[in-house]
């Protein structure tokens, strides 16, 4: 009887696992992503003083900035164009390529004109750090090509094991630099990153070659195509990137470099709750693409992304809730503490996203492009008026309070945008 209990609970997980393999095979990539990512932040917060933290917050928010405009804002044309059936994926690849390196170009000169505006208005204080934004653009640009054509092709267990690569790529090196480096800077910890990426990228293309279908023909037609929706995908991003980042640069200019650091601190203990966002809307994007048009599909995979969202963060969020201010407490010896309460503020907030999340990838994924951008631009507004109004009275919370409001007046768009859109 034991046995045949056994076997039947063996079954069931089996059953689950083969129902729910993308979703699964999704959150182990995101997991090894997550783990490189929390390895890079915690060890510059161990070896880096709280004023050197807020200045590497600082450098990364304007990365996300200057990303968005070479890599982000073809990351959903990529996806779209190379599923939607409409086009042969090995020519939608070499557009893709020609543009992100054109992209970052674009974006790396622009860096270089305006290094001593960024670096006044952002609090980077050091302006040779703007220098290292191209390698690691051009880095970030080879890693992610080889990870959204297997996703693109939804090859999930392919994408796991090639993001697990780069996660331990990450760690051979963060391991040999703490070996063979004596004092730790911002400086070393970007070219470490950088190096990581480069060498995953290379290895995941001789591993994963025969997927990579690359036509060696300019199509002018699908260039501009891609060209016209990564204009409002770059609208949409930047408005993203203002409601996620643009609380930390005004910290930066109204604030001390050691506030920023409190601060990072809180965003980094959250980034625990957004990998279970990432790894299921990795999931959603490709699939809500090929469902297009068909309203009912559409609305069944919204209520599921939803769900699985829930599922994951719930725990995550209780967890924190109750260990983050013991173990900030002992693992800081008291220097982070201030960041707690700001945690409590993410963690809340990070309950009230799921549901705008998945509305807004569907919209965007399904040709929607406008309404989302609208909806982002909406809210990053909201959350540029009061990080003005609330930094000065009330600091690092005045920061987090915005960044709440802003997300929860995006929920409320995007789920109202994307009810639209499926009962019309």
């Amino acid at each position: 009887m034991i046995l045949s209990e056994g076997g039947i609970f063996t079954k069931r997980m089996r059953s689950i696992f083969i129902k729910n393999k993308d979703n699964f095979f999704s959150f182990g990539a995101t997991l090894s992503r997550a783990i490189s990512r929390f390895l890079l932040v915690l060890l510059a917060s161990f070896l880096l003083t709280t004023y050197e933290f807020g200045i590497f917050n600082i450098f990364l928010s304007i990365y996300f900035f200057s990303r968005l405009f070479s890599e982000n804002s073809l990351h959903l044309p990529f996806i779209k164009f190379a599923t939607d059936g409409e086009n042969e994926p090995a020519e939608v690849n070499f557009q893709i390529i020609l543009l992100k390196i054109l992209y970052v170009f674009i974006v790396s000169m622009v860096i270089f004109i305006f290094a001593d505006f960024i670096v006044h208005y952002s609090g980077l204080e050091r302006k040779k750090l703007l220098f290292f934004l191209p390698l690691m653009l051009l880095s970030l640009t080879m890693y992610m090509f080889v990870g959204q054509v297997l996703i693109a092709r939804m090859r999930l267990r392919l994408l796991f094991i090639y993001e697990l690569l780069n996660c331990l790529v990450f760690i051979l090196f963060l391991t040999g630099a703490y070996f063979l480096t004596e004092h730790f800077s911002t400086e070393n910890i970007i070219v470490i990153f950088s190096l990581g990426m480069i060498v995953s990228a290379v290895a995941g293309g001789i591993l994963f070659r025969r997927l990579i279908d690359i036509a060696v023909k300019i199509k002018k037609v699908l260039l501009w195509k891609i060209v016209h929706y990564s204009k409002f995908t770059v609208l949409s991003g930047i408005s993203s990137v203002i409601i996620v980042k643009s609380d930390v640069l005004m910290l930066g200019y109204l604030c001390s470099p050691q506030e920023v650091g409190i601060y990072g601190m809180a965003m980094f203990v959250n980034e625990a709750v957004n990998m279970v966002f990432d790894s299921v809307l990795r999931v959603c994007l490709p699939k809500a693409s090929e469902l297009a048009g068909n309203k009912e599909r559409l609305l069944l995979l919204f209520q599921e992304s939803v769900k699985n969202i829930y599922i994951g963060i719930i725990p995550i969020v209780a967890v924190i809730a109750i260990a983050a201010p013991s173990v900030i407490h002992l693992v800081y010896s008291g220097k982070y503490d201030d960041s707690i309460n700001l945690i409590y503020l993410f963690l809340a907030s990070s309950v009230v996203k799921p549901v705008g999340h998945v509305a807004g990838i569907i919209l965007g994924a399904t040709g929607n492009i406008r309404l989302d951008n609208r909806n982002c631009w909406i809210s990053a507004m909201l959350n540029l008026i009061f990080n003005y109004l609330f930094i000065p009275k009330y600091g690092v919370m005045g920061a987090a309070i915005a960044s709440t409001i802003s997300f929860t007046s995006l929920t409320v768009l995007h789920y109202l945008s994307f009810r639209k859109i499926v009962t019309s």
